[in-house]
């Protein structure tokens, strides 16, 4: 199989994840929160890539287990791949020792650019004037998880540290570099941060395990920002995983919506999972772009439509002049990296802020285009620079990432999320959840043996909902392990009392959700006392 139509193949699809997030009102409960356990059979055609994920719970030997089947390790997560003959068994083995925490196919992306033959400038100045000074690069580094950037290229190979070695098998990867990061006068392009450190891994099979393991490589590398300009309607829950592990350090990950409205407009991943910054693509005149995908987890926008790119001159046969080592390009491809580039630009100008608040900053400076105010076509906007380093400090949203429980439990993270109360007088907090983007907050608390804890949830803006689970529970929705639920409307406060008649501590989990299904986002406080 090609690598092209390798990639193809992971056009797969969990239909009701995609159906509720292309509604536009339509919320997630708790989207791919619950780790899956599929495992290889009636669904073996789905694992286009010839190998099974399977994840591990930490410790209890499970390396040992895994060098008996060749099972390979996925960086920064407790997980690894294997052969999908091997899959049954070695899942088998884990599962004797208590170990197994997930399975699922190790699906693939795909990537989408048209090339047009004109070079222009207009891209960059559209989300940054052209007199606008920018901070000297540093520490900021953008990840490039896609095609091996070429080391040939003038205006990045000075600032391009490669993750793993390979060879370039195409162009993309270093078209998307060059939105970010070309430097003044080293070749036809400028990127939005001319000289921002660019790591790039590339990817060899596109599949979701490959996208997990570079994630892990930019993490450890130090990135503050990760670009992939690369889709597929099939969310895996490993790749989210990875994602969610990377927002946890502090690292923001931006993707593009992709370029299919006409050929049914399907919801694509990773840009439709939470915490990821989903950019669509609009043209010179500041107008969607008629491939750009739109639904509801769209963030923001920027230009797709003519973008100029660097192309390395061995692959440089799109516009005509094969010696200018440039063309431009269409594609929400482009549109997502001029965004990380943008992202990377707020890192560096304010180190304070944590990545939440620089995703906040994007969607808050975005220039509205009509239809006013947010749609599915455009997010927020068009993304502004200028605008969004004026803005004040966003509220900072505490304990993210906190959407399901396999995030605070430990499964996905490694580590359970630190307790919100463990028993004193009092503990609150005031934060923030998004139908699709934090669609669930969940916080753990501890209560004493025949303790009881009196939590209030009350709405700033939006509507709240209030539950609470026992730590038993695998799903932050439902009844079963549920042990209060409050459902109040508009500004009312929601109240729960919990009791502990056992002769030991226990930890519950405390469940806020957002219960109004037209509304972008909610802020709440949540308290809880003896």
């Amino acid at each position: 199989m090609s690598r092209a139509a390798a990639a193809r193949a992971f056009c797969l699809l969990t239909a009701t994840t995609a159906v509720a997030l292309a509604a536009a009102g339509n919320a997630v409960a708790e989207p791919f929160g619950q780790p899956p356990m599929e495992l290889p059979g009636a669904s073996a055609s789905k694992a286009s890539a010839g190998d099974w994920i399977i994840g591990v719970r930490p410790g209890g030997g499970s390396d040992r287990i895994a060098s008996r089947f060749n099972a390979q390790p996925i960086d920064g997560l407790p997980a690894f791949t294997v052969a999908a003959a091997r899959a049954r068994a070695f899942a088998a083995a884990l599962e004797h020792q208590r170990l197994l925490a997930w399975a699922e196919p190790d699906i693939r992306a795909e990537r989408k650019s048209a090339y047009e033959g004109r070079l222009g400038r207009w891209a960059r100045v559209a989300v940054v004037p052209a007199d606008f000074s920018w901070p000297a690069p540093g520490g900021v580094a953008v990840a490039v998880l896609d095609d091996r950037v070429d080391s040939s290229v003038s205006d990045l190979n000075q600032q391009t540290t490669w993750l793993n070695s390979g060879q370039v098998e195409e162009a993309h990867g270093t078209m998307v570099a060059s939105t970010i990061s070309a430097v003044v006068g080293r070749g036809p392009i400028v990127g939005v941060f001319p000289g921002t450190p660019i790591l790039s891994y590339g990817l060899t099979s596109f599949s979701c395990a490959d996208v997990a393991r570079g994630m892990g490589k930019a993490v450890a590398a130090g990135a503050r920002v990760v670009n992939m300009s690369l889709g597929s309607e099939d969310g895996c829950f490993t790749m989210n995983a990875a994602i969610q592990r990377a927002y946890a350090k502090d690292v923001l990950s931006v993707a593009s919506a992709g370029n299919e409205f006409n050929e049914g407009n399907p919801t694509e991943y990773p840009a439709a999972f939470p915490h990821v910054v989903s950019v669509a693509a609009t043209d010179s005149k500041g107008r969607v772009s008629e491939f750009s995908n739109a639904n509801a987890a769209v963030d923001v926008s920027a230009p797709g439509v003519g973008v100029p790119v660097d192309m390395p001159r061995r692959f440089d046969n799109q516009d005509g002049d094969p010696s200018d080592g440039a063309t431009t390009a269409d594609g929400t491809s482009f549109s997502a990296p001029i965004t990380a580039g943008a992202a990377a630009w707020i890192a560096a100008a304010r180190p304070q802020l944590k990545v939440g608040q620089i995703a906040d900053l994007l969607k808050k400076g975005a220039r509205d285009v009509p239809p006013k105010g947010y749609d599915r076509n455009t997010g927020f906007g068009i993304i502004n620079i200028p605008a969004a380093l004026a803005l004040p400090a966003p509220m900072l949203d505490p304990q993210e990432p906190n959407d399901s429980v396999a995030l605070v439990d430990g499964t996905t993270l490694g580590a359970t999320t630190p307790l919100l109360w463990a028993g004193g007088d009092r503990a609150s907090l005031v934060a923030k959840i998004d139908q699709i983007k934090d669609p669930v907050d969940i916080y753990r608390i501890r209560i004493a043996a025949a303790g009881a804890a009196k939590i209030s949830l009350t709405p700033k803006f939006g509507g709240v909902d209030l539950t609470v689970y026992t730590a038993s529970t695998k799903s932050a929705s439902g009844s079963r392990y549920r042990v209060a639920y409050s459902k109040k409307s508009g500004r009312a406060v929601d109240r729960a009392t919990v009791r502990n008649a056992a002769s030991t501590a226990r930890i519950f989990y405390v469940v806020v959700r957002d219960n109004d299904k037209n509304l972008l986002n909610a802020e709440y406080t949540l308290r809880i006392s003896r």
